[in-house]
Order: structure tokens, then sequence, then C-alpha cells
């Protein structure tokens, strides 16, 4: 479905373009990829439209001595990439590092991007994912019953909605939310967008592109819950992980949406790692981001299996 031609601005195709073309491109500042016990592309039947969704399933090494029959929590991860771009190995170097170190199955999944696909189809795709999941989970040698959602940057705000989505259509339960310096707001406004975000990535030029690929159809619909999960009621919610970087313009939106939901009587845990910009942990191998991206992934796979033991 991700060829599908949604809309056809020809400027909007081409930001789309040269950002899918740049994130393939540092691939390799990722580092070496670690081995994992398997790996293995899958496809996930979505209707609505009728469609397939790719996934990939990174299975740990502690999983390869598992006893017959025993299952492992299941992480599904929505990618980063401005709505736009990112796919499987822009990742791939990070996922299986987090698949090995939280001891669980950890699922990537290629949603439909931007122009081609605008909001809902993200989203959507995401929700479909994770029904398909909490049914077919034991077949990628996951618990079917134990998900967690997770993200990063734009998919960090897919996580966060779907957490939404779940819990307002009455679908599964998400056992906790992992958002990654995830933009929740849409609108630019905090005091470190105004600081940073004409000098860091994502630039607010960035983010306007970005939020007329997503969201083309009206700029209220930036801040719609659903596209500005920061703009939801936010009770009932699952715990939730909060990452932020320091020289992030969206890093005021995690403080902002971690404040949210503790008052919205929600268990979060939320840290800001300094020195570091948006992005940091999924080069956490790069030598600039040592050992901050190394203590924040192992923050993520620890707060991981946590909410496993726990749950």
């Amino acid at each position: 479905m991700r060829n599908q031609q949604y809309r056809s601005d020809p400027k909007l195709l081409a930001f789309a373009n040269e950002m899918r073309t740049n994130y393939r491109s540092m691939i390799p500042m990722a580092g070496k990829p670690e081995p994992v016990s398997a790996i293995s592309d899958i496809d996930i039947p979505a209707d609505a439209p009728l469609r397939m969704l790719r996934a990939r399933v990174y299975t740990p090494f502690s999983m390869a001595q598992a006893q017959d029959g025993q299952r492992r929590g299941i992480v599904l991860y929505t990618h980063g990439g401005g709505f736009v771009s990112g796919d499987l190995d822009t990742h791939d170097v990070m996922l299986r590092a987090l698949a090995n170190r939280s001891d669980c199955t950890v699922v990537s999944l290629d949603y439909r991007l931007a122009p081609e696909a605008p909001f809902p189809a993200g989203l959507e795709d995401t929700y479909a994912a994770l029904q398909w999941l909490a049914v077919h989970g034991g077949e990628i040698g996951g618990d079917p019953q134990s998900i967690i959602v997770a993200g990063d940057s734009a998919g960090g705000n897919l996580a966060a909605a779907v957490c939404l989505m779940a819990r307002d259509q009455g679908g599964p339960r998400v056992k906790a939310q992992v958002l990654l310096y995830a933009n929740t707001g849409n609108y630019g406004e905090t005091e470190s967008w105004k600081k940073l975000s004409d000098r860091r990535f994502p630039t607010r030029d960035v983010m306007e592109l970005v939020l007329q690929c997503y969201v083309p159809e009206s700029p209220t619909q930036h801040h719609a819950p659903m596209t500005a999960p920061l703009r939801a009621e936010l009770e009932a919610l699952p715990p939730a992980l909060i990452i932020t970087a320091e020289f992030d313009p969206i890093k005021d939106e995690g403080a902002l949406y971690a404040q949210k939901l503790r008052a919205a009587g929600v268990v979060v845990e939320e840290d800001t790692y300094y020195d570091v910009e948006h992005g940091f942990i999924q080069y956490f191998q790069a030598q600039h981001n040592q050992p901050m991206g190394e203590q924040a992934l192992n923050q993520v796979a620890n707060f991981i299996k946590k909410i496993f033991d726990n749950f």
C-alpha cells in the first residue's frame, strides 16, 4: 500500500524522497549490527483497506534457551522519520540490541508513510499490527497477552496515539508505552522549540513540511488528539517511559506529556539525557553519543523487563 498515491504535490513528494534518501544514508552511522537468535520478515494482514503490513521480528538469544512453550513479552516498535521516512533497515541495529537486552520479542513495523499515505494511515497500520499480535503473537514466539508499544520521534507519536486508540475502541490491552523523543504536541510553542528549532534537528522548517505531508487536509488537524496526543484526555492509559534529549527542539513536549500523564493518574518514568540531540539512542554506538546512548538503551531495556516481570 505504501506506493498508493494519496497526494501528488511535487514539493511534498520531493521533500519526502529527500528525507528517505538522507535517512538511509545514515544507516552506517548506527554501527555494527549484533547477532540475535533469529530474524524474520513477516506480513501482517489488515483490512479497510485490504493490505499486508511488513514487519521484522527479532528473537533474542535468551529465547534460544527457552523451554518449550515458554513465551516472552512482545515490543511493537514504530520507527521515527517524521512520518515520511524510516524503514525496517534504518532501525535494525538498535532493535537487535534492544531485543537482546530486554529479553523479549521485538516487532518492527513498516507502516505506510506520508505524503502518499497521510494520517490516519500510519496509525491505522500500528493499530492493525497491535490487534494481530494480540491474537497471533504466539506464532512468533511471543506472549500475545504481554505487549508493549514503543517508538522514537514520529514513531513515538504513533505509539502514544495507538494507546489512546486501544483505550477508546476497547482494543488490546497494552502493558506500557515507551516514547523516545516523541513529538506529542505539533505546535512548536514550547521553550525548547523557540530556543533550538533554528539550529537543531528537527528544525521548524522540517517540522512544518512534515505536518503538511502527514496531516494535509487542515491545519486544525495538527492539534487533534490522535495526531497530537498532548491534546488528548490521558486517563486510563498504560505506564510510560519518556526519554528526551537536551538539544532536541521536541524536548519540552516530552516533559509536558509526562506531566499531563501523571496528572491523569498514569505511572510515568521520565529522563532527559544531556549533551545529546534528537535520535541519539538509535546511534548509541556512535562515539559522540557515548555514554548517553548506551545508558538510555539500557534504561529502555530495563524498563521493559520490569514491566513484563511485574505485570
